[in-house]
């Protein structure tokens, strides 16, 4: 089970200790029922960034993280650009190729975007908002 955290949670996710959001998804890693998939190409190089970046590579080593290289999606997100009522194409490309169908974000944009089937499908994306959403942690599924 698989989670993208948007560029605008992830200094929320980050804090130590996390707020009441984000610690549903500190437990979940921690038990190892999940995992972060991120990236570093597209627009994630200026999203992700110093600390950030580094805790990131952290989950990775103890894997709960996955990356995936900007290679894979590049194409995805380009195909998106325009199309989408968000400005972030790039979290919608890694979702399809990454097959991650559950996003923490709290961008409305892209929450818009993340659950429509034109953009997310088979399944369709879910949202993880807050701590009262902590059900769909058991519910999410990711490629391999």
């Amino acid at each position: 089970m698989c989670i993208i955290v948007d560029a605008n949670r992830l200094g929320i996710f980050l804090q130590d200790p996390p707020d009441k959001d984000a610690a549903p998804i500190h437990k979940w890693l921690a038990a190892g029922h999940g995992s972060i998939v991120y990236s570093d190409g597209g627009n994630f190089t200026d999203e992700v960034r110093g600390r950030a970046r580094e805790r990131l590579l952290q989950y990775s080593r103890a894997g709960t993280a996955r990356f995936v290289p900007k290679e894979r999606f590049v194409g995805d997100e380009n195909a998106l650009q325009g199309r989408t009522g968000s400005d972030d194409p790039h979290v919608l490309a890694l979702a399809r190729v990454a097959g991650v169908r559950l996003l923490y974000t709290g961008d409305k944009k892209l929450i818009a975007d993340f659950k429509n089937k034109k953009f997310i499908k088979g399944p369709r994306g879910k949202v993880y908002s807050g701590a009262a959403n902590a059900r769909l942690l058991t519910r999410s599924t990711c490629a391999r």
